[in-house]
């Protein structure tokens, strides 16, 4: 019997490509009911109409394949809700005046919305990005610095002299 075994063994040609089709199986098998399993534990319980959260993983993980294809036919509910979800914004969407007039950076500018400038009054004038760039907190971080270094000539001692 040892040797009929070995008569008919796979040529060696042949086991890269039997690796493969393992490996795409697999992945395959992997990819489609890890999925089912989390949309398993992330549905509520009250939206199971068959059997409960537990049952239906236990159904996933021992039946692999069989138990994910169950789940997306009969114990997954009905969720059309994206089809039915009503929208607050226009069908169209917004016109360009109003999709500028709606952009945080419109509406955190200090002139705020302007048809002078064609909607794009925020981008006209540039206000300082950070405390870096503005001049005034510049001039008042110099201030600062300059009192600093004049407070601190004037606390030493007479007879010292301050190298800097």
């Amino acid at each position: 019997m040892l040797y009929f075994m070995t008569e008919h063994a796979v040529p060696a040609a042949r086991l890269p490509s039997m690796w493969l089709a393992c490996a795409l199986i697999i992945l395959f098998s992997v990819g489609f009911v890890l999925p089912c399993m989390l949309d398993i534990t992330i549905t509520p319980d009250s939206e199971f109409t068959t059997f409960g959260k537990g049952t239906w993983l236990l159904i996933a993980g021992a039946f692999w394949i069989f138990g994910a294809t169950a789940w997306l036919i009969v114990g997954r509910p009905q969720r059309l809700s994206f089809l039915h979800r009503s929208s607050p914004y226009p069908a169209g969407g917004f016109g360009p005046q109003e999709a500028l007039r709606r952009h945080p950076a419109a509406q955190a500018s200090a002139g705020g919305f302007s048809e002078a400038l064609g909607g794009v009054a925020f981008l006209a004038a540039p206000r300082p990005l950070g405390p870096d760039d503005d001049p005034d907190f510049l001039l008042e971080l110099e201030r600062r610095i300059r009192e600093a270094r004049e407070g601190s000539l004037l606390a030493r001692p007479a007879g010292l002299v301050a190298w800097t």
